[in-house]
């Protein structure tokens, strides 16, 4: 039976040919009918292609690439152009079919998602974005009627659009690279992933109902891949990748990208969460296949959510300010249980299924939260909100989940980030504004009923309980009174006046920006007894900035600093001998770090001009050296005074020591607390009053 087609360019090589000879003479009519021009024998070709007998039915790919090779995409929809329309859906509905029901390739040869759609991009892609345009709604209102419905149904034209985007990124690697080298393909996947994002339900237009699972969380679920796909960097580095900014300006700007992730992480939860508890806990099982879509979805959702919170600096605050550690957090409360379940050897191993795999949503979700907090501005507000969001409940839920249990044949712990992301949480407990949501945390687990846990999970536990001990240790700090007594006193030499009383008249000192009066008075009086030594002192403790932070938490801050020093006594003396033995010309000018930016806080020994971020070398450190070894009933061994490191997210500071401050400065600073008059001329040259 000869396949040329009659009247037509649609013609086959020899081998094509030959191939569509070994199926049966039905099908091989049919395919002459459909070279010849029928649409619905190209339809028919559709119907044939089966799961049972897939391998056998590639040979009819090249009757689809032929027919879309023979027409061209119209620039308007007529009568007459119908006819084409509806061959080309047909040629690519099979090609689609095709890829999805082929088995991959032996080694070394391509795999027929790169065979047949990737190759042959030029003819797929323009009918791709055709019935795209013209057959699904627009994406950022999806309640209006595609243009042309009668041509293609919502459903069929999203399986075209969507399914060959997914069939790439999961098996072929120059698809990968057309993804992220094509500026109009990212434009065209932008807009699809928004489209996918403000979906409503489950059921499109057209579905025939065949499935009890909804395409829409199939689709959003898979297409979480390809999304992060076209932004993450190719495997070859010598291949070229488009910037992230490219992307964002296709999905239409910041704001866009930052709700639609957020509407995916929060759907794509609801919709694992809404699966139903595992039969056979098999891998064959209907449930465990659903919870592996959802999870794979929400694992690549997170993985994109790192990759613009790194790369943008806008996005990175957008996200930010629109809850996206809450919604993470949130993500993971609910997917956690589901995830670390101990089933049987058979599921806990499996390549794909497996326990391993599962974790990685884990580690995902913990690796951005703790990136959002090193890398933010303003990491304070960052860790507030993971606290408030109940993050530390969650980990609790890790230590009792059963996939640790102690057994030899079970996998190991892997990398979940959980207890790194914990000791990151606990660099910032001596904020005020983290220990207030350090309280609020308390008060849930007070106002929960008590349940007897069972630990499982043995290094998470042991972490955990570290932690919860130094957020008792913060709200201990915060509690002594008086609270914060620079803030709420005027701090003239014997001035009993509260700040309270004169919130009107408030004048605070512009040079340490700590020191609060009631009057004008009051602050010259202290400039003369003492605060024109330690007000550069004072500037010192809460760093070069300024921040309120650190200004509000400088109590909870010397409570640490206290604590941790007296508790490393004998490691503090071994660090003080190893340093005069590493700097002999500087065994005078030696200072104790206490590195609270890393958990548990570590101790350092270093000469004084080589702190970071600390005016060293100005000659008034030896002075207050001085003064602090003649007024203290216990003062430093071998070192002049002790700084503390902190960080507030991206930006580090070093900080004189809040507890030595606070004493010399405010407790006994002044001499006497007899009036002394102080000449203008020396307020001028302090430079350091102000209202």
């Amino acid at each position: 039976m000869s396949f040329a087609a009659v009247g037509s360019s649609l013609r086959l090589s020899a081998g094509e040919t030959q191939a569509l000879k070994s199926l049966p003479v039905a099908t091989q009519i049919t395919a002459k009918r459909a070279l010849q021009g029928s649409t619905a024998d190209l339809g028919r070709l559709v119907d044939y292609i089966s799961m049972l007998n897939s391998s056998r039915y590639c040979c009819l790919a090249p009757i689809f690439h032929a027919t879309l090779d023979s027409i061209q995409v119209p620039n308007y929809i007529n009568p007459k152009t119908i006819p084409t329309i509806m061959r080309a859906k047909w040629s690519l509905m099979g090609l689609v079919k095709i890829s999805t029901v082929t088995p991959s390739t032996s080694e070394g040869e391509d795999d027929p998602v790169t065979k047949y759609i990737v190759r042959k991009w030029d003819e797929v892609y323009p009918w791709m974005r055709f019935f795209a345009r013209n057959c699904l709604p627009p994406p950022y209102d999806v309640s209006v009627t595609p243009p042309r419905p009668d041509l293609c149904n919502v459903f069929d034209a999203a399986k075209l659009c969507i399914t060959p985007l997914s069939l790439i990124c999961t098996q072929s690697e120059e698809g990968r690279h057309l993804l992220r080298s094509s500026i109009s393909v990212q434009h065209f996947v932008a807009q699809l992933w928004i489209l996918i994002g403000n979906l409503q339900g489950d059921v499109l237009q057209g579905d025939p109902g065949n499935t009890t699972d909804g395409l829409v969380s199939m689709l959003r679920a898979s297409f979480a891949l390809t999304n992060h796909v076209c932004v993450s960097e190719s495997e070859d580095p010598d291949k070229i990748t488009l910037p992230l900014s490219s992307y964002i300006q296709a999905a239409g700007g910041v704001k866009p990208v930052v709700f639609t992730l957020l509407r995916y992480i929060r759907r794509i939860t609801r919709d694992a969460a809404a699966v139903e508890e595992p039969r056979s806990w098999t891998t064959g099982d209907r449930s465990i296949k659903q919870l592996h879509l959802y999870t794979v979805g929400l694992h690549y959702s997170f993985e994109f959510i790192k990759v613009i919170s790194r790369q943008d600096v806008s996005c990175r605050a957008q996200l930010i300010r629109q809850g996206s550690i809450r919604t993470v957090v949130d993500a993971i409360s609910q997917m956690l249980p589901k995830i670390l379940v101990q089933a049987n050897k058979e599921l806990d191993f499996h390549p794909q299924l497996g326990l391993a795999g599962r974790q990685n949503v884990l580690w995902s979700g913990y690796a951005y939260i703790a990136s959002a907090i090193r890398d933010a501005d303003d990491g304070v507000a960052c860790v507030c909100q993971a606290i408030d969001a109940g993050l530390i409940q969650t980990l609790e839920k890790g230590v009792v989940c059963p996939p640790h249990a102690n057994r030899r044949d079970h996998p190991t712990r892997g990398r979940l980030g959980d207890i790194e992301l914990l000791f990151l949480l606990a660099t910032f407990f001596m904020y005020h504004r983290v220990v207030e949501s350090i309280f609020r945390h308390w008060f849930r687990m007070q106002s929960a009923p008590m349940e007897k846990r069972e630990i499982r999970d043995k290094g998470l536990g042991v972490a955990l309980e570290l932690v919860l001990t130094s957020t008792i240790d913060a709200m201990d700090h915060r509690s002594v009174e008086p609270i914060n007594f620079h803030e709420y006193r005027c701090s003239g030499p014997g001035c009993p006046m509260c700040t309270s009383k004169f919130v009107s008249k408030k004048r605070r000192c512009a040079g340490c920006l700590v020191s609060i009066y009631c009057s004008e008075k009051c602050q010259r009086t202290a400039w003369h007894n003492g605060h024109k030594k330690w007000c550069q002192v004072l500037r010192c403790t809460v760093g070069p900035w300024g921040s309120r932070d650190i200004r509000k938490s400088l109590q909870v801050i010397a409570g640490f600093e206290t604590s941790e020093i007296s508790g490393m006594a004998k490691d503090v003396e071994s660090r003080v001998r190893e340093a005069q033995r590493q700097f002999p010309a500087f065994r005078d000018k030696l200072v104790l770090m206490l590195d609270m930016t890393v958990y548990p806080p570590e101790v350092h020994v270093l000469p004084v001009h080589k702190l970071e971020q600390f005016p060293g070398d100005d000659p008034i450190w030896p002075e207050i050296a001085d003064e602090i070894r003649q007024r203290s009933d216990s003062p430093p061994k071998g070192y002049m005074f002790s700084v503390v490191k902190v960080h507030l997210g991206k930006s580090k500071f070093t900080l004189f020591s809040p507890s030595t401050a606070l004493r010399m400065a405010f407790v006994d600073q002044y001499f006497s607390d007899d009036e002394a008059s102080v000449d203008d001329d020396e307020m001028n040259d302090s430079k350091a009053l102000g209202d």
